[in-house]
């Protein structure tokens, strides 16, 4: 079986390393520049405090129409990037590959179908705190990885879930609804990523600052009444489940994507989770009042750069 991974940070880093650990020999790694320099010269590294100590030694390369056809390709690089991925990725794809983009957001998926002609396109969503380091090695530091996985074409799915389903490596299954399931981590995404990118802060930058943590429930409220008004079926406390989860179990020196992005004065995924939450309530004739301060001051930071 062939098996490509494009997108080599912390998450596709870690399901490449899942792939190589159990098929190897059959994956080939997409990477550029000082990445693919560094794969090449020192493997895949991984730091995981599931899989331990790790590295392997893919296949890696910066064009992958020179590696043909594959079986099963993993999309995992961000969402501003993926249509550039999927242009590269086309002549790597018949009407048997199964596409599956690894990213956060909810209309991923219909991006990629739209964007190929062919190929078997796989829904998915993955809860992980995995990231890389300046010799891009792999650094995963959560207990552990679960990965949802569906699609019309229930084979396509059920082949993603086979490969990737490994007791000591990956929870991934095909939920019942992968429209809730999409959607309950989005919501997530939709306050904890912006109002840590707008403060550059920390979980602890939001619990010792009450006026933060309003601000976070209002983003989280915001987010769950544009998924009701769009027909997603979602338990009526899970906003509240969701405070609570911050306020006693998540890491306090844990931050997000988005705000290590904004600290680095990198590109960052605002479009994704404000940009793209703002639109769909406008349309939906949601209020979303503190949702659109956020996206407005965090836009004018980003055209500002």
């Amino acid at each position: 079986m062939k098996l490509m991974v494009s997108g080599i940070g912390g998450v596709g880093g870690y399901i490449a390393a899942v792939l190589c650990r159990y098929y190897p020999g059959s994956v080939t790694l997409i990477a550029r520049g000082e990445r693919k320099k560094a794969l090449e010269q020192r493997g895949l590294v991984v730091h995981s405090a599931v899989l331990g100590e790790q590295t392997y030694h893919p296949a890696v390369t910066d064009c992958p129409a020179d590696v043909g056809i594959q079986d099963v390709i993993f999309v995992c690089v961000k969402t501003f990037s993926l249509d550039k991925a999927l242009a590269a990725l086309r002549p790597c794809v018949d009407e048997h590959t199964v596409v599956v983009p690894v990213m956060n957001g909810i209309d991923h998926a219909d991006r990629t179908r739209a964007a190929l002609p062919a190929g078997r396109v796989v829904n998915s969503l993955i809860y992980i705190t995995s990231s890389y380091d300046g010799e891009y090695a792999i650094c995963h530091a959560s207990p552990y990885v679960r990965m949802r996985a569906d699609s019309p074409d229930r084979d396509a799915a059920a082949l993603v879930c086979r490969l990737l389903h490994h007791e000591q490596a990956m929870e991934c299954t095909i939920p019942q609804d992968m429209k809730s399931e999409v959607w309950k981590k989005y919501i997530i995404n939709c306050a904890y990523n912006t109002i840590t990118a707008y403060y550059t802060c920390t979980t602890r930058g939001l619990l010792e600052h009450p006026e933060r943590l309003a601000e976070f429930r209002a983003l989280l409220d915001e987010a769950y009444a544009v998924a009701i008004a769009d027909g997603v079926q979602l338990p009526s406390g899970l906003t509240a489940e969701i405070f609570e989860d911050m306020m006693h179990y998540r890491n306090a020196d844990a931050t997000s994507s988005m705000a290590r992005d904004a600290m680095a004065h990198k590109p960052t995924e605002l479009e994704t989770f404000s940009g793209h939450l703002v639109r769909l309530a406008d349309r939906l004739g949601v209020p979303a009042p503190v949702s659109k301060r956020f996206y407005h001051e965090l836009l004018k930071r980003e055209v500002g750069k």
